[in-house]
């Protein structure tokens, strides 16, 4: 069992109602979001946030440091737990709680399995009141582009650094990209996200091109779907766009994206080639 360090914050994968926070794996995605490749080339853990195990719970332990070195960084950890009512505690009042905690977790798990038998999950019941919860559709502001990492370092795994990804937003920005973003209620990091520019070429004139679309839940939900292109269609005729391009990669990850575009009336218009340079 590893523990925390003084200097550290740790991350409870438990939430304030003590339930345990899933995927299981979570501790590791979170931190891998932060990884880098060494001078080996392998691929590594920051070095102020790792996941680690109290009382075999799985944690993420963010050094202090981290704030100082990288606000974005440290924020966007401390609201992703706070998104998803995860407990945060100073390293001292964890172990200090664990050495005094009178509720047994062992039982706790137990009772929540067996209420889990007796109770299937109902995956419809489940995605509606996700639905319900989705209630404003927005687009960002410069200040706001850290929202959007969280779901677009999803479709862009090789942008991990939120410091790299902000300086990326204002590059494109400068050039005019534009962010909409959906927001769940009291949550800070924007669940689905497009990413989008007015461009006007010979081939297609004045138009609004979708640049990215990703989202925290796979397949994306068609409701959201909907609301972003209903938004995306009223800027478009405010911009005087005659029409809405996107591109979708025709790799197996993303080959569903097809779909999508296809069910909310887009066309396959034309072929897209790449020559990648040394």
């Amino acid at each position: 069992m590893l523990i925390c360090n003084p200097y550290e914050i740790v991350i409870q994968g438990m939430t304030h109602n003590n339930k345990r926070f899933r995927p299981s794996d979570w501790a590791e995605r979170l931190c891998g979001v932060l990884s880098s490749f060494d001078q080996g080339h392998r691929l590594s853990y920051h070095q102020w946030v790792r996941p680690i195990l109290v009382d075999n719970i799985r944690c993420v332990a963010v050094d202090r440091k981290l704030e100082q070195i990288s606000a974005n960084a440290f924020n966007f950890l401390m609201d992703f737990a706070r998104d998803n009512d995860l407990r945060i505690l100073d390293c001292k009042a964890l172990l200090e709680e664990q050495e005094h905690k009178q509720i047994n977790l062992t039982d706790a798990m137990a009772q929540e399995n067996a209420t889990t038998t007796q109770q299937p999950i109902n995956p419809q019941a489940e995605a509606v009141e996700h639905h319900a919860l989705v209630n404003q559709l927005r687009e960002l502001t410069s200040a706001e582009t850290t929202s959007a990492f969280a779901a677009l370092h999803l479709l862009h795994p090789n942008i991990r650094d939120i410091t790299q990804f902000q300086e990326l937003v204002m590059i494109q920005q400068a050039e005019g990209y534009r962010l909409l973003g959906i927001f769940e209620e009291g949550k800070q990091n924007a669940i689905t996200i497009c990413g989008f520019r007015i461009v006007t070429n010979f081939a297609c004139g004045r138009h609004l091109h979708i640049d990215d679309l990703a989202s925290h839940h796979l397949p994306i939900a068609d409701e959201q779907v909907s609301q972003i292109f209903e938004a995306l269609k009223i800027i478009a005729v405010k911009e005087n766009c005659n029409s809405i391009h996107a591109d979708s990669s025709i790799s197996s990850d993303n080959s569903n994206m097809h779909h999508v575009y296809l069910k909310h009336g887009f066309v396959l218009s034309s072929h897209k080639f790449s020559l990648k340079l040394d």
